[in-house]
């Protein structure tokens, strides 16, 4: 069954309902360079992952599951 297409703005902001103890942040700070998704833990602990786009960037950050490979939550 295919996913339905989340826009990356939708994608964000429903990262931040399902994890509202993780504090995210996504920049661009170089115009046409890569897109930063920093996810902050209760801990203090600070992860970076980057991507050509934003909806990249949160795709490493929280793969989407597959129904032949279950995706592991680093954050939970």
């Amino acid at each position: 069954m295919p996913v339905p297409s989340v826009s990356s703005h939708e994608r964000f902001d429903r990262l931040r309902e399902e994890r509202p103890d993780l504090a995210l942040t996504l920049y661009a700070m170089d115009p046409g360079g890569l897109v930063t998704l920093e996810i902050i833990t209760p801990e203090g602990e600070v992860f970076t992952f980057l991507g050509a786009t934003a909806a990249e960037a949160m795709r490493t950050a929280f793969p989407e599951p597959t129904t032949d490979q279950p995706t592991t939550d680093i954050f939970a």
